[in-house]
């Protein structure tokens, strides 16, 4: 039992605190200069929408606003089985850079990104999400890097907007982000922002229509191809934070079951010969997969070691689950306790990883899981 101790603990320090720390002395990779107008290539920004006809308009009217040239600036619409008349909204807008294309059935975002590929003419495409709004230069920054030699795509600066610097998805996310600003610093991404991104059109793949992480298995698609997938910060796009805790938690468990569906669609990763990122992967992924089982370990092991700290170490263990237990009881209540946030984020993650294991492995049809849009 005390191998189990002390390998649950390691597991558990080297997957949120090691790997982090080990990622800080990675060299900062050198910034790109910014392309003159005339060394701007054309590009197609893709927006697959499914009735969001009420935010279509301004969204359009954001990417269109951009600082890039407008000869070369294309944008398409993939009505991915919308019932509330887009068209009406694109024809509103009267701009022929503007395209719609629709088909009657609702199919899912994998699909829609799919039937876009078929449709891209440039040789560069930018891929959006209809809530988000981007900063004026965001197109012009993402394309001076994706067009460096050996670069397959580029993920942009993905802030999320929230009205309390310790609000759970904020924290979480700047964590998150930390880590992949210096994952590509070291060699490559391993996923990009499906709300901000550009890629090299000849590298866009068919992607399972089932997929529940587009924007990992599209990169990815690129490293195995000798690419690589770089994190541009200065490429900014602005998104709300999840309105509830629930709608938050049903993301990240379709986010680490599609970790799982990943390995299963792409065996490869799992092999140190053949993924360039294997180390990344394992530390990044798969960890966080094996988290919530180490935590459970972890406690078991605790009744069982011998050594006069096992008192203390249930009861700190107890002590944590109940506080973070007891700050989502009462997380409504505006109450300022030490490190809340950060407690109830962390049980928040490895409850979504137990759950979407048992989901993948008991859900035939996983298009239950994805998001329409």
């Amino acid at each position: 039992m005390s191998i189990v101790f002390f390998s649950s603990l390691l597991t558990l320090i080297y997957t949120f605190i090691g790997y982090p720390l080990f990622l800080k002395f990675v060299k900062k990779d050198t910034l790109p200069s910014i392309l003159t107008d005339e060394q701007l290539p054309p590009i197609t920004v893709v927006l697959c929408v499914y009735n969001s006809a009420s935010l279509l308009k301004n969204r359009i009217e954001n990417i269109l606003s951009c600082d890039y040239p407008k000869d070369k600036l294309n944008i398409l619409i993939i009505s991915d089985g919308s019932t509330d008349e887009p068209d009406k909204i694109i024809a509103q807008i009267d701009n022929p850079a503007v395209k719609l294309l629709h088909y009657p059935e609702n199919q899912g975002k994998s699909y829609a990104l799919s039937y876009a590929f078929n449709n891209i003419s440039t040789p560069y495409s930018a891929f959006t999400d209809i809530r988000q709004s981007f900063n004026r230069d965001a197109l012009k920054q993402l394309a001076s890097t994706v067009t460096m030699k050996n670069i397959g795509a580029a993920s942009g600066n993905l802030k999320i907007i929230t009205h309390d610097e310790t609000d759970e998805q904020g924290l979480y996310w700047k964590y998150e982000k930390a880590i992949r600003i210096k994952e590509s610093d070291l060699n490559s991404l391993l996923g990009v922002s499906g709300a901000i991104y550009m890629a090299r059109t000849e590298l866009l793949p068919n992607i399972p229509s089932d997929s529940l992480l587009d924007d990992m298995y599209i990169p990815l698609s690129m490293v195995k191809k000798g690419y690589k997938v770089k994190f541009c910060e200065q490429a900014i796009a602005y998104d709300r934070a999840s309105t509830t805790i629930g709608e938050e938690f049903t993301r990240k468990v379709r986010t680490l079951a599609g970790n799982y569906q990943l390995v299963k669609q792409m065996p490869w990763l799992l092999s140190i010969k053949d993924n360039p990122l294997f180390f990344q992967f394992l530390s990044h992924k798969i960890a966080r997969l094996v988290m919530p089982f180490a935590l459970i370990l972890l406690f078991i092991s605790s009744c069982f070691i011998t050594t006069p700290l096992q008192p203390a170490i249930i009861i700190s263990q107890g002590l944590f689950y109940s506080y973070s237990l007891f700050g989502y009881l009462v997380r409504n209540r505006n109450l300022k306790l030490p490190l809340m946030s950060t407690c109830i984020s962390f049980c928040s993650l490895n409850l979504a990883a137990l759950i979407a294991c048992w989901k993948y492995f008991t859900t035939d049809d996983m298009t239950t899981l994805w998001k329409k849009h």
